[in-house]
């Protein structure tokens, strides 16, 4: 995909969580590779069959996955708008290699 505009707003870079590892605090059984679904999502229940936990757990930084994350406001070229009108703006979230 390719847009076109100028660049008039951007955040600083941030990190994501894409896959989480946590560790069970109850019993510390490790459960990796957490897939995120655009919000932090924990385990459900531990993977010990003999464990009960489903609400004390500890992120892992060192094991799981980051990614950067960068949020832009684009506008309109100033020769593609009619004459009269303001520029159209959107916001663009980057990941990955194509952060700043």
């Amino acid at each position: 995909m390719a847009v076109h505009g100028t660049i008039t707003r951007t955040t600083e870079v941030k990190p994501e969580l894409m896959l989480g590892s946590f560790k069970c605090l109850e019993c510390q059984t490790l459960s990796g590779n957490m897939e995120q679904q655009f919000k932090f999502t924990e385990p459900v229940r531990c993977a010990n069959e003999r464990c009960q936990n489903r609400s004390k757990w500890e992120l892992l930084n060192s094991d799981s996955v980051f990614i950067d994350w960068q949020k832009l406001r684009v506008q309109e070229h100033s020769g593609d708008i009619p004459a009269g009108s303001m520029p159209r703006s959107i916001d663009v979230i980057l990941r990955g290699e194509i952060v700043d």
